[in-house]
């Protein structure tokens, strides 16, 4: 790759994806400000190092993202990152801006704790019921981090429709989203299996005894309190180093 490229080198990996990634770090760097436009596609796939099949990939992930756009006679022309919401965006943010961005995002997930306890204890169904105990008896049973990090999940998927609010579900999955491919850095927040058991038990017990204020009360300590764990597991995984690889000639 070109000593002076602005972008990082692609995993052989899931190339095209990691091509849009170091392009839009280069674009959240300042490299390539809104209004500009890319380099040439030729030139591009010899700074990268790959084919040019693989590079349009990258390309037309961005074009997705929201982060270029592609005009004709002018080539790919850089959008404002910040007018944009797409998760993987936000992604990118959170791979750029590390922690500080990570906690804002996490902050704005704890917001919502309150809403959704409140109106889940209010409006659940008695399937919303069977669905959340055994939801809990997924996250009580999960025998690795990673399992528990699966079943907490499905958890809040549970109790996120119990709330009957569709515009919440929407918002609390496009906050859920933005952590992109990311979510194994956060699964040392899932290490400690009986906290996670004992808090998770608190929320359903509330709700199932259509408790309103106790539940909203218990849905934000715990997504504020996982909140914590899920920062400090980012800080402890680190970034992983990039390496070189190259399309096969």
């Amino acid at each position: 790759m070109n000593q002076s490229s602005p972008f990082r080198p692609p995993d052989r990996q899931r190339l095209d994806e990691q091509i849009a990634a170091s392009i839009a770090d280069a674009i959240l760097d300042g490299a390539f400000p809104p209004g500009s436009t890319l380099p040439p596609e030729r030139e591009l796939a010899e700074q990268f190092g790959v084919n040019r099949t693989s590079l349009r990939q990258g390309l037309a992930r961005l074009q997705h993202m929201g982060l270029i756009e592609a005009r004709q006679g002018s080539g790919n022309v850089v959008r404002d990152p910040g007018g944009l919401t797409h998760p993987a965006v936000v992604e990118a943010l959170v791979r750029k801006l590390g922690p500080d961005f990570l906690v804002e995002l996490l902050e704005l997930r704890t917001s919502f704790g309150a809403f959704i306890g409140r109106l889940a204890a209010e409006r659940s169904t008695p399937d919303d019921a069977r669905a959340l105990r055994a939801a809990l008896t997924a996250v009580r049973t999960a025998e690795t981090s990673e399992g528990r990090q699966e079943a907490d999940l499905a958890f809040f998927h549970v109790l996120v429709h119990a709330t009957r609010n569709r515009a919440l579900g929407l918002l609390y999955r496009w906050v859920e989203q933005a952590f992109g491919g990311r979510e194994h850095e956060l699964t040392a927040a899932y290490d400690d299996a009986d906290t996670v058991a004992a808090e998770l038990q608190t929320i359903t017990e509330a709700v199932l005894a259509r408790d309103a204020s106790t539940a909203a009360a218990t849905v934000e300590a715990y997504l504020q309190a996982s909140a914590l764990r899920m920062v400090e597991s980012y800080k402890l995984f680190g970034e992983p180093s990039g390496r070189v690889d190259r399309d096969e000639p």
